[in-house]
């Protein structure tokens, strides 16, 4: 084929023709009148071959450029559902008022002890709140959002462990070191078999028989020691075994007990002002915790990335609600036992010192008369009521304290997100975040009968003769029942620090990974802890008093100090 001469000079010119008009196509979209629109169609906003993300920076003095095309651009979303055991913090202080003297105080004015060889020993000590183990809970943690391709994304996170509880014994501690009644009473009829043939003691405990029998309400105390309960023995043979060296419990009066001598030297010691109670039938503490809450943080592009490792600012906010309960349980009889010196009162009680040690052979240890009998169980001392007590039907007195804090807290928080690994692999991530709490606080407590039952010594009214009351009336169900409740609204700040490993183990199990509930999905181990500061205290925050003849009860003083708690997790993750 030829070409004409005459066209050699106009082919260029189409050419460049050409050529400018698919250089204009790739200029941006045209105005959208209408008579363009009509002539020419609608016209797409950006060019397909445009990059949706485009990112240029600098690293070591070198500039990168990452850019994102398509339908790589979509945003990578995550899930997780993880198993949780959580420790929490101990209850701090004492159990009863600061400054009350002790037991052992109250009843020996000359201050030459209850009894020789004794004051080493613990003789009703008041108990504390570190006495319950540590709380380790159960619970769940999830989490969610996604990452963008920018680095930036959305996290959020969830945990929840339902109310648990810790107990403390006292009575079943000291019964754990000792061989069980019916083993320690086959010995001592038995001279070492065991069990004795023939003996049975028809399933009864010597707590059964103590409550049920010997102290019931409305019976008259066998004094003499006449009742026989078959194998268990008489009446302070039982007494013998099931009364216990327990704990004491401080008690503000909030009145001074009158008639007060002024040269009296307690009143040098500030004894006057409370006494402890002593209980040596049950003393029971429980600590109950619940957590629930959960946070959404926006996390923003990462400040730092270099070798696999990326650090990234993030601020949201967080809900996060305390549940702590404190609970004692506490029986006392009102009988007094023991030998003490001269100065004691009469209604005191003197055990001997709890050593762990079968002082007087007769197979159990740390009896409260042990060492006035011999073996066998013989002479298991004397027991008496006071001449005066609450009622004529009082033999012993029940206890029970309860006190709540709920904290409500909500408010921002900011901190530093990082990784370290690549995502399709082994990967470990965590967060540390700060936060400034608005605490919605509410504090209750309840109880009956927080009281001195026992009384002090009596003293007579020299002009009318007549004793002074007790510090408390009767005992009975309700009579000395009290509640009190408050609400405060303070700041709290918060600190939480968390590290996971994300690990893709599921791939290489035979089964699962065949499993379609597994396949984007990696094994996730964490530790986590979470601490809060100004948070109330359910034991330090009830003002330990009582006098209920001048109607004064335990009321609350909020106490404040550091809540935390530390978490264990594991769980599966799930990327897409």
């Amino acid at each position: 084929m030829r070409i004409r001469h005459s066209l050699k000079a106009f082919v260029p010119f189409i050419l460049m023709l050409a050529a400018g008009r698919n250089v204009q196509a790739q200029y941006g979209p045209p105005p959208s009148d209408g008579m363009y629109a009509q002539n020419f169609g609608v016209y797409q906003p950006q060019s397909p071959y445009q990059n949706v993300f485009d990112q240029t920076y600098v690293s070591d003095g070198l500039w990168f450029n990452r850019a994102v095309q398509g339908l790589d651009a979509q945003r990578d979303w995550y899930f997780d559902l993880r198993y949780v055991r959580s420790n929490t913090r101990k209850l701090r202080g004492i159990v009863g008022a600061e400054g009350v003297q002790t037991y052992t105080q109250q009843n020996d004015p000359a201050v030459d002890g209850l009894a020789t060889g004794l004051s080493a020993y613990n003789t009703f000590d008041a108990a504390t709140g570190d006495l319950i183990p540590r709380m380790k809970a159960h619970g769940i943690q999830w989490g969610g959002g996604f990452w963008n391709a920018d680095g930036s994304g959305l996290m959020l996170n969830g945990m929840f462990t339902p109310e648990q509880t810790e107990t403390y014994d006292a009575r079943a501690r000291i019964e754990a070191l000792r061989l069980d009644t019916f083993r320690a009473l086959s010995l001592q009829a038995g001279g070492g078999l065991v069990p004795l043939p023939g003996a049975n003691p028809g399933g009864r405990t010597d707590l059964d028989i103590l409550k049920n029998e010997i102290l019931a309400p409305g019976t008259i105390f066998d004094a003499a020691d006449q009742n026989n309960y078959g194998f268990n023995g008489s009446t302070f043979d039982v007494l013998d075994r099931a009364l216990m060296n327990l704990h004491g419990l401080p008690l503000l009066h909030g009145t001074p007990i009158l008639p007060v001598d002024p040269l009296d030297p307690r009143l040098d010691r500030g004894e006057l002002n409370g006494t402890t109670v002593p209980y040596d039938m049950e003393f029971i503490m429980k600590h109950s915790v619940s957590v629930v809450g959960g946070s959404a943080d926006w996390a923003f592009t990462p400040m730092y990335e270099r070798s696999g490792f990326t650090v990234r600012p993030v601020f949201g906010g967080r809900y996060q609600k305390v549940t702590e309960t404190f609970d004692l349980f506490a029986q006392g009889s009102f009988l007094s036992w023991g030998t003490a010196d001269g100065d004691a009162p009469l209604n005191v009680k003197v055990p001997t010192p709890a050593d762990q040690v079968d002082q007087d052979g007769d197979f159990i240890i740390d009896n409260i008369n042990e060492g006035t009998g011999g073996a066998g169980g013989a002479g298991a001392g004397t027991f008496t009521l006071p001449v005066r007590r609450p009622t004529d039907t009082d033999l012993y007195a029940t206890t029970t304290l309860m006190s709540q804090v709920k904290s409500h807290l909500a408010g921002p928080q900011f901190g530093l997100q990082y990784e370290l690994g690549d995502r399709g692999g082994l990967q470990l991530m965590g967060a540390s975040r700060f936060g400034l709490m608005f605490n919605t606080e509410k504090i209750r407590i309840g109880g009956d009968n927080v009281v001195d039952f026992m009384g002090r010594e009596r003293t007579v009214d020299p002009l009318t003769g007549q004793e002074v009351e007790l510090r408390g009336f009767d005992t009975g169900t309700g009579l000395n029942a009290f509640q009190d409740s408050t609400s405060s609204t303070h700041l709290s700040p918060l600190f939480e620090q968390g590290v996971n490993a994300q690990i893709p183990i599921f791939r290489g199990i035979p089964v699962l990974k065949d499993m379609w509930q597994l396949e984007d999905a990696k094994l996730n181990l964490g530790v986590s802890l979470l601490w809060i500061g100004e948070v109330a205290d359910p034991n330090q925050s009830v003002l330990y008093q009582s006098s209920p003849v001048d109607n004064v009860f335990p009321t609350i003083t909020p106490d404040r100090s550091s809540f935390y708690q530390t978490n264990f997790n594991i769980g599966v993750n799930w990327s897409y």
